[in-house]
Formats: structure tokens, sequence, C-alpha cells
């Protein structure tokens, strides 16, 4: 048994494998919050006869069910590379092959000892009193970008590929729909409705972006320049 600290809630993981060092920066002492198991056949529905490793299945399928609870605690599993730049968190999205880490790494390496990456693929949104914040996972892709922070969220990106490099507000009905592909929905229906809930709140109070970008550190400024506090 592994208890973790995400997103101010203690998850405990009832693991057949040695899944600890993938998790280390989050194990915490205590009794959990609620605890988590991913069982056998589930790990080779998972696998779908690919061969993988069953730690590494595991690792996986327990996510699943971290993120099917976690809006009961007010939060959620968002599909995105979260940067921090001056302690606050701007988070990209897209379609996986997209280039979102790039897009990251770009403000990494452009704004150099400025910028840093929270996580780079699969971060937690929760509510707070004061709004929204990204908290970083140990599910962070397979470059393993990311720590085990929280900062306060400045805006989220709708990433396009594009020949040029052009950002404005997100619209609304573009937003609900990109979005919807990007959020775990938990198959009970109340933790799916408290997860409309909180992403309603979240569309409504956080700053939101869609952007058609190249992948040069131009990119980069002409983002920041946008969602950066006025």
């Amino acid at each position: 048994m592994i208890t973790l600290a995400l997103a101010g809630v203690k998850v405990g993981i009832d693991n057949q494998y040695d899944i600890e060092e993938r998790l280390r920066d989050w194990i915490v002492p205590g009794p959990p919050d609620f605890t988590v198991r991913a069982g056998a056949e589930e790990l080779l529905r998972e696998d779908a006869g690919r061969g993988l490793r069953p730690d590494y299945l595991e690792f996986i399928c327990v996510y699943r069910h971290i993120a099917e609870r976690l809006p009961e605690y007010g939060a959620f599993v968002f599909h995105g590379a979260a940067i921090v730049m001056e302690e606050l968190a701007y988070l990209f999205t897209a379609p996986s092959g997209t280039g979102k880490t790039t897009h990251a790494q770009l403000w990494r390496y452009g704004f150099e000892g400025r910028a840093w990456f929270l996580n780079g693929d699969k971060p937690i949104l929760r509510q707070t009193g004061a709004g929204f914040t990204v908290c970083g996972t140990p599910w962070r892709g397979k470059e393993g970008y990311g720590v085990n922070a929280e900062r306060p969220i400045q805006g989220i990106c709708l990433l396009r590929r594009g020949t040029e490099n052009r950002i404005a507000p997100a619209r609304p009905e573009e937003l609900a729909r990109f979005l919807a592909r990007q959020i775990y929905i938990p198959r009970d229906p109340a933790r799916a409705l408290r997860l409309l809930e909180l992403l309603d709140a979240c569309c409504g109070s956080v700053p939101t972006w869609s952007m058609e970008c190249t992948l040069n550190s131009r990119a980069a400024q002409i983002a920041w320049e946008a969602m950066r506090p006025r």
C-alpha cells in the first residue's frame, strides 16, 4: 500500500507491483482519504496484447481510478502540459501529437531561468477558495517533465499547428468541444455531474485562448504577451 498527496487529497494505492519509484516525490505517511486498486483483468485490457510491463500498466490504470474519484474533492485530471512563469501556471492542451509539450519547451528555453515545467502531460486542476490551481502529478508524460508543486492558473491555451503564430480568446463553443476531449469523465453519474460543474466554473473564471502556432521560439513570446497578467 502506498499513500500519495495529490491536489490536497491523500490517495491510497493498493499496488501489486513495484511502482514506488515512479511515485516517490508524492508519497506521504498517514491514512488515505480513499484507496484505489487495478485488478489483473484491467491490466490485461490495458495491455491489449502489446506486451507492456505489468508495473507500467498498473501505474497507468490506477490513475484512471484516481481520476474517477477526484471530482468529489473539487479536482479533476486534465490532459495538457503546464508551464510556470513568474509563479503562475499556463496550461497548453491539444490532441496527442500536436506539439503541446514542444510548445511548453519553447517557454522553458525561450525564457531561460524564468519558466519551468509543472507537469508535461496529466496535471490535476483543483478548485480552491481563491480560484483554480494546477497541481503536478507523477503522471507527467514519457519525457518525465514535472515536479510536485501547485500554482494558480493564469490561462488555458488550445493549441493547433499552423504556418504562422496567431492567438485569440477561445470562442465558447470551441472551448466546450475542445476541452471535452481533454478531461477524464467519471463513469459514476454523480461524479460526472460534479466534474461538469467544476469545468463550468473553471471556464468561467480562467482566461482561455485558442492558438495556431509554429514550432519556432517566437511562438512562446506571442503566447506570453497575450496570456500574461495585465
